[in-house]
């Protein structure tokens, strides 16, 4: 009997483990399968939930980040098909209020620091920033919590957007409300980030602060002001948001019938001492008075160039710069003219009473020489300037308009005019022959490219003549208004006398019956004897012209007193000039 029982015990023994064996190796491929579909179904959207199997009992296990997404896990678990319970050992993170995320950007990297509401949204952060910012090194220490804001990853994704464009920043998201400050790279990158954090945040997202400093200037620190016909351009570098906005204002203020466009990037770097705004605002001012032209700040001095809009703001320009410039810049180079005109039309009017100077001249300095051109040939008659400074004036105007007033000077009364480069002069000259010189001193002070058109014809003798009171009074009328001009030390008659001796002439041709002496006088300065030599060349001179326009010879005389006559004081410089003269006499 004990030899039996020691054969079967140990048969039976092993038998049962045996049994054993096969059950757990029938249980394990469903435990595995039924852990794997579970899982799988899980993974989208909570991958927060751990699975355990037990037969096909199944454990739900971990931290869900909300009690919906909770209550969906089990439900997830439950459908599985082939578990037969399901127990319940999750919960819920904890949550967090107020609900933070930093992004810090510094020399050594980036800084994730706060928390995310679940591991999916960490790993997509992670991702995200990986791509934004390649090759710097990620320190994550986010944690997990529930409560964070609809669209946190859309919001930290719209607050991380511009790091790539700065040196070092910080981006804090606190619920929806996102803080940024930072260093931005260079300039352009300024304008980048400021328009990309320009749209509006997702969802509720709202942005609390924005300090972007500006990087420094690339260069010298430069800003312009450009203006054409359509268009005021600002561009260049301004320090801080509160200047691009006033520049803006000034820029529409003054010119509201031009767009502003705005090209102003922000730059630190303001030169020492100047005061930008007011820099940039004195050549706003400067450039709306032009049609079209550039005003450029660079460091502390500022250049202009183009054309004003007329003359009258060339001269409101001019003004502008006599009153002095703003900021501490000081004036570099000026290239200013007045805006083109076609036709480019001047007239010269000439009338008993005055000389009508009106229409375009290319400069304030060519209407001068003008006026003083016709000073010399009109005497003491009024001018009447209406001239205006305007672009488009053909080559060789100067000389064209002074050729012309030339030729009016030797009319009585008449309109000499320039359009363009076609010239005409009209009116009635005081003799033949000076009718004919008219024309041929025309042709040859003209440039060689003006035209000339005229019709000049002869003031007619009065029926009746003057008697020699009549006459000396009409002389010593004219004579009061004028004066023979000769050049220095010589006896050569100036041009600019012509007319005034054109006019001498044709009164003492209405006066036949008397004599005329022509006395000449000198100042001063020299030898006594050679000032009266000159004075007799001169006096001759004189006659020799009258006689050219129709005077008869016999009728004159001419007589040199040298400095015996004074009518001034030869101590003075007016002095001399007043000695310096001819006189015209009646003599029976």
């Amino acid at each position: 009997m004990r030899n039996w029982k020691s054969w079967i015990w140990p048969g039976v023994a092993t038998v049962a483990c045996l049994t054993a064996l096969a059950v757990w190796l029938h249980l394990d491929p469903v435990e595995t399968d039924l852990k794997e579909r579970a899982t799988s179904a899980l993974a989208t959207d909570h991958a927060w939930a751990g699975v355990a199997l037990d037969g096909r009992d199944l454990t739900l296990q971990g931290l869900a980040p909300s009690a919906e997404n909770r209550a969906e896990a089990l439900a997830i678990a439950q459908q599985t098909y082939g578990v037969r319970t399901v127990i319940d050992e999750t919960g819920l993170l904890p949550e967090q209020s107020p609900y933070l995320l930093s992004l810090d950007k510094t020399e050594n990297g980036l800084v994730l620091n706060g928390f995310a509401p679940d591991m999916a949204t960490r790993a997509r952060l992670i991702t995200l920033l990986s791509e934004t910012l390649p090759g710097i090194a990620l320190l994550d220490q986010l944690k997990l919590a529930r409560g964070a804001p609809d669209e946190f990853t859309a919001l930290v994704e719209y607050g991380s957007s511009v790091f790539s464009r700065l040196s070092t920043g910080l981006m804090e998201l606190n619920g929806p409300a996102i803080r940024i400050k930072g260093q931005a790279l260079n300039p352009a990158d300024h304008e980048i980030a400021l328009q990309l954090l320009s749209a509006s945040p997702p969802g509720d997202g709202r942005v609390e602060s924005l300090e972007i400093s500006p990087a420094p200037a690339n260069g010298d620190y430069t800003w312009s002001a450009e203006v054409d016909d359509a268009h005021l351009t600002l561009r260049g570098y301004i320090p801080d948001p509160s200047m691009r906005s006033a520049l803006i204002d000034a820029a529409t203020a003054s010119r509201p019938d031009l767009e502003v466009v705005d090209k102003m990037r922000f730059a630190s770097g303001v030169p020492d001492g100047v005061d930008w705004l007011a820099a940039s605002r004195d050549a706003i001012a400067l450039v709306s008075l032009m049609e079209d032209g550039r005003v450029s700040i660079r460091n502390d001095r500022i250049d202009i160039s183009g054309d004003s809009s007329d003359a009258e703001a060339f001269r409101a320009f001019q003004a502008r710069l006599d009153q002095g410039l703003s900021g501490g810049v000081k004036l570099g180079t000026t290239d200013i003219g007045v805006a083109r005109v076609s036709p480019f039309v001047w007239t010269a009017t000439l009338d008993p009473d005055r000389l009508l100077l009106e229409g375009f001249v290319p400069s304030e300095a060519v209407a001068d020489d003008l006026v003083g051109s016709a000073r010399l040939k009109f005497g003491s008659l009024r001018i009447d300037n209406r001239m205006t400074v305007a672009g488009g004036a053909p080559e060789g105007f100067s000389a064209a308009a002074d050729a012309v007033l030339q030729g009016l000077s030797r009319l009585d009364g008449g309109v000499a005019t320039l359009s363009d480069m076609e010239s005409t002069l009209t009116g009635n000259a005081f003799s033949a022959a000076a009718s004919g010189e008219i024309a041929d001193q025309l042709g040859t002070a003209l440039p060689e490219a003006f035209s000339l058109r005229e019709t000049i014809g002869q003031l007619p003798l009065p029926s009746e003549n003057l008697n020699g009171t009549e006459c000396q009074d009409q002389i010593d009328r004219i004579a009061s208004q004028n004066s023979v001009l000769f050049d220095t030390g010589e006896a050569r008659i100036q041009y600019h006398s012509w007319g005034f001796l054109d006019r001498i002439a044709f009164l003492a041709r209405k006066c036949p019956g008397v004599r005329l002496e022509i006395s000449g006088h000198t100042d001063a300065d020299g030898e006594t004897d050679a000032n009266l030599a000159l004075s007799e060349r001169r006096a001759e001179a004189v006659m020799a012209y009258m006689v050219d326009a129709g005077v008869a010879r016999s009728r004159l005389v001419s007589v040199g007193y040298g400095e015996s006559n004074p009518v001034a004081d030869n101590e003075t410089e007016a002095g001399k000039a007043a000695n310096r003269r001819i006189e015209f006499r009646i003599v029976e």
